[in-house]
């Protein structure tokens, strides 16, 4: 152990997840360093109980998911070398993006086991799982009925079942597969709450029009080719005040990104534009910029947002 030694001894997950990923991937220190050195003891606890649902999820396999992370950060970097020499991301319909990355599904398996690990060592990602945790869920009232698109691994599912203000709780996704990995998830996680997992494309009605109080699309706008629809989709589900979290990195190319925002102020716009209004906000640069020099140099910045639907609408 070097840095993380004295950072991470208080918070014996965390030094787990980052003294394994180190063993796969020593070349990573100085990141790992940049990430973790300012972080407050809150949220370093919370980033602790995080990274322990991550090792209930990895389960023995810890070192091999440190594996894919690397592997996965070399795959992004492919993408961002793309991006520079040609302002532009790699695909731009979802049919690429099938052939390319979901229709393998050993490179699927590598991607998500990835991702996985990047929610507590990307600041971004760890940053907008706390912003959701702290701003978000604390603002819904008792009865509430949550809305989930695109449910994934689960960990945004599992904290909002953990909140005894939820009174009903749903998730869409477009495939069987991936709905049957989210249960796998949750049953990992010790989850015996009921949730209502639903094949439904987010681009079409909802069934469900002016039900929900809350929902969350975290990280699938700049999957789609029309993330206005999934937008107004949302808009239609949500009960009038209804509030929505939205998280989408703009300038930040993946293997499977499509759609591609290049300022703060055009997503922002975009999102209002498709009949919402902005209750709070957040820009997280990438680890070790800060938000002036990330727009500048055009890196990577998840913008997230706690919009409403209007309760007196145009």
């Amino acid at each position: 152990m070097s840095f993380e030694q004295a950072r991470l001894d208080p918070y014996p997950n965390l030094k787990h997840v980052v003294s394994n990923l180190l063993e796969v991937w020593p070349q990573h220190s100085d990141y790992c360093e940049a990430r973790f050195r300012d972080d407050p003891p809150g949220f370093m606890q919370r980033s602790n109980e995080l990274a322990g649902l991550v090792i209930k999820l990895s389960g023995a396999d810890l070192a091999s998911y440190c594996g894919d992370y690397k592997w996965m950060c070399e795959e992004f970097l492919k993408e961002e070398f793309f991006f520079r020499r040609e302002g532009r991301y790699r695909l731009s319909t979802f049919k690429e993006a099938f052939d390319d990355v979901y229709n393998k599904p050993e490179y699927m398996g590598r991607y998500v086991r990835g991702i996985l690990i990047s929610q507590l060592i990307w600041t971004p990602h760890a940053r907008a799982f706390d912003f959701f945790r702290t701003h978000f869920l604390t603002g819904n009232a008792a009865g509430n009925n949550h809305l989930e698109i695109g449910p994934g691994h689960g960990l945004f599912l599992y904290f909002a079942l953990q909140d005894p203000k939820m009174a009903h709780l749903e998730a869409w996704d477009v495939s069987q597969s991936s709905i049957a990995a989210t249960k796998h998830a949750l049953s990992a996680l010790g989850v015996n709450r009921q949730i209502d997992l639903i094949e439904q494309d987010v681009l079409t009605s909802p069934p469900k029009p002016a039900f929900f109080d809350s929902a969350i699309i975290s990280e699938v706008l700049e999957h789609l080719e029309r993330p206005d629809l999934a937008l107004q989709t949302l808009r239609q589900a949500l009960r009038p005040g209804g509030r929505l979290f939205i998280n989408v990195p703009i300038n930040s190319p993946a293997p499977d990104h499509i759609y591609l925002w290049t300022t703060i102020e055009e997503f922002v716009g975009f999102v209002k534009a498709q009949g919402f209004e902005i209750e709070n906000q957040q820009f997280l640069p990438v680890t070790g910029h800060s938000l002036e020099r990330a727009i500048k140099k055009k890196l990577s910045i998840s913008c997230i947002l706690i919009a409403r639907r209007p309760i007196v609408e145009a």
